[in-house]
């Protein structure tokens, strides 16, 4: 009988971690590579019955959903590319099967999530972060979001012209012919296309010296506080994921009352796990940024030895 699913994709090598971990406590879970849903991984709901059944022809392997116990959600994905078909009945298809899973995340609910898919997708928006992190008490930066040209050049000229602009969600460009990542990056007002800014508002923030950058990645109630060393290389100093460099990592304490918060917000979030990030200042001040709910954690666990994946592990099977 299968307790733990983890709903996946074949890339993800951040959930190889966590396979590797229920290997060696020999658990019982399945790994669903969503994007084989089609190939040799079969659906079959039967409503009358209540079987929910999930069968893998190649590992010989079939379960119901209801019997699952604990689910690690990470990064889904839908493959519709026939290429007998058209786009637009590849796109029929691949909107079925983007429903089939909303429909198994549903028949899923009393299981145990890591974390809830939509806890995940409420949590991603950071202007909703922003809202509740202030409440908490966190120190945030100054912050404008419009699509008025004029509101955004008066918040750029009230910090002194020193600000970054951000994406609202996530950077992240994909099309038929490009693809990309657009970084927090420092923004002059010559930048600033006022038809562009109309047609979408823009995140500016003040640019804030800093000594580093914090990540906090909380797994349930345990916290595993880095320091990421981002002014040591310039291409680093406004965002630390810029760089193609080897950033050096260490272990940094926080301060109580900030470790209070942090579990504050993953909680008030709905979260299990989250990755959030600060600035460090000159005067040792921690400035909230945003809070990642479904974040990479790997590299730092591989970087600094925390014991991440047995703490997600822990929590899949205790359930």
């Amino acid at each position: 009988m299968i307790k733990t699913l983890i709903i996946t994709n074949k890339s993800d090598i951040t959930t190889d971690f966590i396979v590797k971990k229920l290997n060696e406590i020999n658990a019982s879970y399945y790994r669903l590579n969503t994007e084989d849903i089609g190939r040799h991984i079969n659906v079959s709901l039967d409503f009358e019955s209540q079987l929910f059944f999930i069968t893998d022809t190649r590992l010989d392997i079939s379960f119901n959903l209801l019997d699952v116990k604990s689910v690690y959600f990470r990064r889904p994905e839908i493959s519709a590319n026939n290429s007998d078909l058209t786009l637009g009945e590849n796109n029929f298809i691949r909107a079925e099967l983007q429903f089939t899973l909303e429909g198994i995340y549903r028949i899923l609910e009393n299981a145990l999530w890591i974390s809830n898919v939509y806890a995940i997708r409420s949590a991603e928006n950071k202007i909703y972060q922003l809202l509740e992190a202030k409440k908490l008490g966190f120190s945030i930066p100054k912050s404008s979001i419009s699509n008025s040209a004029l509101i955004a050049e008066n918040f750029y000229f009230a910090n002194s012209k020193s600000c970054i602009i951000k994406p609202i969600r996530c950077g992240l460009i994909e099309g038929e012919k490009e693809e990309g990542v657009i970084f927090t990056s420092e923004v002059e007002i010559n930048d600033i296309n006022k038809q562009r800014i109309k047609a979408c508002p823009i995140f500016l923030q003040e640019l804030i010296s800093k000594k580093a950058d914090v990540r906090v990645t909380v797994v349930g109630d345990k916290l595993f506080p880095a320091l990421i060393h981002s002014q040591d290389e310039k291409e680093s100093e406004v965002d630390w994921r810029r760089t193609d460099k080897l950033l050096k990592y260490s272990e940094v304490k926080l301060p109580e009352e900030l470790e209070t918060k942090c579990l504050a917000l993953a909680e008030k979030l709905s979260l299990s796990f989250a990755a959030i990030d600060f600035i460090l200042t000159n005067d040792d001040e921690y400035i909230f940024l945003e809070i990642n709910p479904n974040g990479q954690w790997a590299w730092i666990e591989k970087q600094l030895k925390f014991k991440i994946s047995d703490e997600i592990v822990s929590l899949l099977v205790k359930n």
